[in-house]
């Protein structure tokens, strides 16, 4: 049976970051180009990204730029997505139907009247305009409301089919999008509602839902993790990551992998030390339990325990030597023997 891998490579998310904030997108080396025209309220002149001071029943039309430096007419995908954080803590604005996280009170699609705009054509070597359309809630809300606009160019003729393998090259750029009705940046806050044993990639790990439930961004992220038995302080598995970010009103699952360690079923505890950007400072404490149908569920080739095989090398490496000294030893002795029979002849 063909195995097709849809998305290879790419969804070339070719991403221009400041800061956390999604940068101005120039695609002159695919062909295209994709430019914000900021508007009056922008209320940041130094980004090239979406970053407008709003109000309550504001609406506002927001127009992207895109420019076809190509001899042919391209056709673009336009969306308008939420900010969301991923499994590597980092603050992803390409994901067109993510998981609307528990806090998130007024987002993207709350606002837009519409995140997925039909198809657009460009002409060769020409540009248009774009237009989405937000209006603003009428209650005044705090912090921010974070996304950003997608604009991918549609590839229908270079595709490559080979061994029953298809390959599609997607090359997509994201204008950042920041709206917020005060000029006061609301703290981040985290919250571990959840630990469980899972996979991924044929891997076993300890997750962690980490969550940021305030509509501001959080910067600088830094977490330790160690898993012990229940009641005890032997550290079982641990890791450590920084440079991460989150974004506002979102969540992600911190991995802990289990490595060569193989887990038995009972209670363990997960331990969290986070600390962000601002001299934020989290710590969690949290007993999760791991069955035996659990243990089954997850039982893969991956995860078994490596048997060793350091001794056998060891003592391979010894008989070897042994072998050596007693071949060389009978050759020093059978010459030996020669000179002194050659001796006595004389």
């Amino acid at each position: 049976m063909k195995k097709f891998v849809k998305w290879l490579v790419a969804v070339g998310t070719l991403l221009l970051v400041s800061g956390g904030y999604q940068q101005e997108a120039r695609a002159e080396s695919v062909g295209y180009t994709v430019n914000a025209v900021l508007p009056k309220n922008q209320d940041d002149h130094n980004a090239s990204y979406f970053a407008l001071r709003v109000k309550p029943n504001q609406q506002q039309k927001l127009a992207v730029v895109i420019g076809n430096q190509s001899d042919q007419a391209q056709k673009f995908q336009v969306t308008v997505n939420q900010a969301v954080t991923n499994a590597n803590g980092v603050i992803d604005y390409s994901q067109t139907a993510p998981k609307r996280d528990s806090s998130l009170k007024v987002g993207i699609k709350d606002i837009f009247a519409e995140t997925k705009l039909p198809t657009v054509t460009v002409p060769a070597k020409s540009t248009k305009k774009v237009y989405v359309t937000y209006k603003m809630p009428a209650e005044k809300i705090k912090g921010m409301i974070l996304g950003g606009i997608n604009v991918k160019k549609l590839e229908s003729s270079q595709q490559s089919a080979k061994k029953g393998v298809t390959i599609n090259n997607n090359f997509a750029y994201v204008i950042g999008l920041r709206l917020r009705e005060s000029g006061i940046d609301v703290a981040p806050d985290m919250r571990m509602p959840a630990v469980k044993v899972t996979q991924t990639n044929s891997l076993n790990q300890v997750a962690a839902t980490l969550q940021n439930p305030q509509p501001g961004m959080m910067r600088g992220l830094k977490v330790k993790a160690k898993v012990t038995k229940s009641g005890s302080d032997k550290v079982i598995l641990q890791n450590e990551k920084a440079n991460m970010a989150m974004a506002p009103n979102s969540h992600f699952a911190y991995a802990v992998p289990w490595g060569s360690t193989q887990l038995k079923a009972g209670t363990y505890t997960l331990t969290i030390d986070a600390t962000a950007k601002g001299g934020y400072h989290w710590h969690f404490t949290k007993d999760f339990e791991v069955t035996q149908k659990q243990l089954g569920a997850l039982a893969n080739k991956y995860n078994q325990p490596q048997k060793s095989y350091f001794w056998w090398f060891v003592a391979g490496g010894v008989i070897i030597v042994l072998l050596l000294a007693i071949i060389i030893y009978l050759l020093l002795k059978n010459r030996r023997k020669s000179d002194d029979d050659s001796a006595q002849k004389k």
